[in-house]
């Protein structure tokens, strides 16, 4: 809370950071995701005395933020779509507090769409890992007695100092760190050796912006162990720790097993917990992570080719963005997530190349493809070559593609 020792701490360490630092957090400030529609409907999922209909009629009073709502609910890039036509549906669906944790999901995935700069970072890839350790970090509150909404929000903003750390040093020094030490407490421990500052603290500051719980801040902080690389100060942090953990452990890659055993034991835990919350959590498998793509968070070539192949009843468009080279990597990138989110709207989307993505849409295609350029920002600077796929295995097998 606004005040409180932990928030005048945060703001202390702030005034005798880098200023680069300060001047970073300066420029991007307090996280649109924790303020506005997002944190009404948090309040009103909160409320014991609170009603499905005024959580309903809270969203539904911000017409753009209960139509992204909706597209996220329905879209790869939620971890576990849903089909819901409207707010009520996905409320009824879902729960009250489900449904505010999904709010705040989708809010952050358009809030790392538009963000500024920032390092070669994959936004599609962050997010997916994000959603992961939120779901993960969750469920390993509940299954231990922690607060599961702070574990979950924590989850979900653990990596938000990766956006702060360039904005604040300059992309060539982020990327020779993480060129050296890719990931894990190894990378926080270069940070602060290089830089005097590492990605968790940074998104502690800046999630310390807002109006946020001092216990998700602390989190934070700590999800790679603070400045020893094994403090688990609280069992909220020590969830976040085993949530990043399993994330990683299920993508295959390393983990610090010193660390997620100061947080087992935080817990009371034992390795026994990471199997439970894997079961329970109810994010896709690796497997099926894999099959996504990491700017778009939509399905990849293969991952969407499966399924579309064998479907009945509709029809297969193939997108080919033009223009897209003028623009730059950085740019054009931004420019391609951008399209995947008009694509999405329209159908089951996919991406099958560099500037190519595959669509499958029901009833009259014509119609759909008029509705994509008429919905495709001028200001894109890019226009769309779209053509129809009437043999599904062409599409499999690159022809017409």
């Amino acid at each position: 809370m606004r005040g409180s020792p932990t928030a005048d701490a945060h703001q202390r360490m702030a005034r005798t950071l880098d200023t680069r630092v300060h001047d970073a957090l300066r420029r991007i400030g307090p996280l649109p995701v924790l303020s506005g529609t997002v944190a009404t409907v948090r309040a009103v999922a909160a409320d014991p005395e609170g009603s499905t209909g005024a959580l309903v009629a809270a969203i539904e009073a911000d017409e753009a933020f209960a139509a992204n709502l909706l597209r996220y609910a329905n879209s790869a890039a939620h971890a576990r779509p849903i089909r819901a036509r409207t707010i009520r549906q996905a409320v009824t669906l879902l729960g009250r507090r489900a449904l505010a944790r999904m709010a705040l999901e989708s809010a952050t995935y358009r809030f790392l769409e538009r963000f500024p700069g920032g390092a070669h970072l994959s936004r599609g890839q962050l997010h997916v890992h994000a959603v992961s350790v939120a779901a993960y970090a969750c469920t390993c509150a509940e299954l231990t007695g922690a607060h599961a909404d702070t574990a979950h929000l924590a989850g979900l903003l653990h990596d938000v100092g990766k956006l702060l750390m360039p904005a604040a040093f300059g992309v060539a020094a982020l990327e020779e760190i993480t060129a050296a030490e890719p990931a894990g407490a190894a990378r926080a421990a270069l940070e602060r050796k290089r830089l005097g500052i590492d990605h968790a603290t940074a998104g502690a500051l800046l999630v310390g912006l807002s109006a946020c719980e001092d216990e998700v801040t602390r989190a934070i902080a700590y999800h790679h162990g603070g400045a020893t690389g094994r403090a688990a100060p609280t069992p909220e942090a020590a969830a976040v720790q085993v949530a990043d953990a399993l994330a990683h452990l299920l993508a295959g890659g390393e983990t610090d097993r010193a660390l997620l055993r100061v947080a087992l034991d935080r817990l009371d835990a034992d390795l026994d917990l990471l199997d439970e919350v894997a079961e329970r959590a109810g994010v896709p498998r690796p497997e099926l992570a894999a099959g996504t793509d990491d700017l778009t968070g939509l399905p990849g070539r293969d991952a969407w080719l499966d399924p579309v192949t064998r479907s009945l009843d509709a029809t297969v468009l193939v997108c080919a963005v033009d223009g897209l080279a003028a623009h730059g990597v950085r740019a054009g990138d931004a420019v391609l997530t951008e399209v995947a989110r008009v694509l999405a709207r329209h159908g089951v989307a996919g991406r099958l190349g560099d500037d190519t993505f595959g669509l499958l849409v029901s009833g009259d295609p014509r119609e759909a493809a008029a509705a994509i350029e008429a919905a495709l920002d001028p200001a894109l600077g890019v226009s769309l070559a779209i053509e129809l796929v009437d043999d599904r295995l062409a599409a499999r097998d690159g022809r017409g593609v």
